[in-house]
Parts: structure tokens; C-alpha cells; sequence
């Protein structure tokens, strides 16, 4: 039966077409991992990778590949579900990450979606952006704790690090014996979930999305081959 559209829900005929992201984010996280490991806890990172393999294999939605870091899910759909229909998609996604997650952590979790069109010669470039995000946050997370831990208040520590650069921040952190390009390179380069076959696969050292390697990697996702 054809659904009928109550024309007060303002977004319900907006439609989408693929390629297409839908970029989940978590929703007050801060509580959530006031107990965890800081900057990174890798038994947050394995329930957020779970949770986004659940939206792989029992959500019925078929992303082809999910790239994530901190809080972030970025999900590649090639074919879009519900007929393009925006407002269910993005409606979905989250509610289908967040009970996943909710239910691996042991604790009611939301987390919010939007949606990004891409053309197909910029999923490889969106996918290299998200990446620098995630290097960022990594630059940045360490530089901030680094300050914490010597007895600089958040807010403090916060203002410091606004006011300097991502590379004197780098510097700051190796004067005080820490070396990011050792840190794992999930921290730095987030985690890669894809499809390959009938098997979901997951990279905790992804390359570099810009270069070729990652260039390569993404179109053999995206093709099959």
C-alpha cells in the first residue's frame, strides 16, 4: 500500500540519490567516557566498530564501506534505501548505530546522522578529508590531556590550544617524549569497515585515503574488484 504523506511533515518528500554518506556523530559522549581511558580507549573504539558492522549485517541498510574515528561513523551507500527518502535515512542510521552501540556498551547511547551527496570522483576525496579530521583530533586530543596532566584546567587548556598551531602542538607533544607517528594507526587514521564478498573486513592501520594505495583501495571497495 502506498504511504500517505501528511503535509505537515515538511521534509518527507525530500529525496537523495547515491553515491551518498551519512555521517553519524555521538550525542553528549562526554559523560558517557568520563571513565575512560584518555585520549583514546580502545574498548570504545571496538563497541563503536561493532556497532557499526551491525548497521553491515542486520540492519538491511547495505552501506558498502563505513570510515570512523572519536565519535564519528561515515557511512558509503551506492545504493540508497527507503527510495531516497532523506528524513528516513538519516532517521535510521541513528537509530540503528545508536541501539547497536547502546546495547554493546551497556548503556543508552544516541547519536545523530546527516547526509552528504557526493559525485562519484569525490568519495575518495571526502573519505581523505575525514582522514585529516581524524589526524587532527589526534594532534589535538593528545596536546590537550598533555596539558591536563600537568595541572592545566580544561577551559585553560582549551584557549592554549586554540591559540597555537596543529604543528606546534606536534612539537610540544615530542618535547614532552611523545611521538604520535607511534601511536596506533587507528588513532591516527580512524578504522575502515567495508564489504568485500559476502564478508564484512575491518582495517585498523587504513592507508592514507589521498594517496594511491588509498585511492586504489577505495575504488576496489566500491567496484568489487
Amino acid at each position: 500500500m502506498k504511504r500517505k504523506t501528511d503535509p505537515r511533515e515538511i521534509y518527507a518528500d525530500i529525496k537523495v540519490r547515491a553515491p551518498l554518506v551519512v555521517r553519524a556523530d555521538g550525542r553528549g559522549f562526554n559523560k558517557l567516557l568520563r571513565t575512560a581511558q584518555k585520549p583514546y580507549d580502545i574498548g570504545f573504539a571496538q563497541s563503536l566498530t561493532r556497532a557499526a558492522r551491525s548497521v553491515f549485517q542486520g540492519s538491511g541498510l547495505g552501506p558498502i564501506l563505513a570510515f570512523t574515528f572519536s565519535d564519528e561513523v561515515n557511512f558509503l551507500f551506492m545504493k540508497v534505501p527507503f527510495n531516497g527518502r532523506l528524513e528516513k535515512l538519516d532517521s535510521v542510521v541513528a537509530s540503528a548505530l545508536s541501539s547497536a552501540l547502546s546495547l554493546d556498551m551497556g548503556s543508552a547511547v544516541s547519536m545523530d546522522a546527516r547526509a552528504i551527496p557526493l559525485c562519484p570522483g569525490e568519495i575518495a576525496d571526502y573519505l581523505s578529508e575525514r582522514q585529516d579530521e581524524a589526524w587532527r583530533n589526534c594532534v589535538f586530543s593528545y596536546g590537550f590531556y598533555a596539558l591536563i596532566d600537568e595541572g592545566r584546567r580544561p577551559r585553560e587548556a582549551m584557549e592554549h590550544l586554540r591559540g597555537i598551531k596543529e604543528g606546534e602542538i606536534h612539537e610540544m607533544l615530542f618535547l614532552r617524549g611523545t611521538n604520535l607517528a607511534k601511536k596506533p594507526a587507528w588513532q591516527r587514521r580512524g578504522i575502515l569497515i567495508y564489504r568485500e564478498a559476502k564478508e564484512v573486513l575491518e582495517r585498523w592501520d587504513p592507508p592514507l585515503f589521498g594517496s594511491d594505495e588509498g585511492r586504489q583501495l577505495i575504488q576496489q571497495i566500491i567496484t568489487g574488484r
